[in-house]
């Protein structure tokens, strides 16, 4: 039974509901897959295709439905990719559906060379990747009321 198990690694994240209830604890993320070239990232987990995020917080083992989460926040020293500076970088302002007008930046550099910042934002993803400080926040798309340029 223990050669089934999956390798797993944990990330300490801070997730925002959409009650405003705040939930801290550390993710888990598998260290290796078919489609994974590396460990997994907590953008990959929360934009894959199940819709609760396991996080041993202070309460225990807590299911986060993903579909009631605004935000999800870690460290960018483990999360961000070098190569996404690469893109053309926008400084907007965010107002979420829950919370304060966030000040972040954006890297855009997708196919067909769309660098705007409403391409950025009308990708097909759940969660999109903005950098606020020394952290990577992903902000539920269908959870933004307004972005500013």
């Amino acid at each position: 039974m223990d050669d089934q198990r999956i390798s797993v690694e944990t990330r300490y994240i801070e997730v925002l509901m959409s009650n405003g209830k705040q939930v801290s604890g550390e993710a888990f993320l598998q260290l290796h897959g078919a489609h994974l070239a590396g460990p997994q990232r907590i953008g990959e987990a929360i934009n894959g295709d199940e819709d609760f995020l396991p996080l041993r917080s202070k309460h225990g083992i807590e299911l986060i439905n993903l579909k009631q989460v605004i935000s999800v926040v870690t460290a960018a020293e483990e999360e961000f990719d070098p190569l996404l500076k690469l893109g053309e970088e926008h400084r907007i302002q965010v107002e979420p559906a829950v919370g304060e007008t966030l000040h972040l930046r954006i890297f855009v550099n997708l196919p067909g060379g769309k660098t705007r910042v409403k391409d950025f934002l009308n990708q097909d993803k759940r969660f999109l990747l903005f950098l606020h400080d020394d952290k990577v926040l992903y902000l539920a798309r269908n959870r933004i009321l307004c972005v500013k340029d």
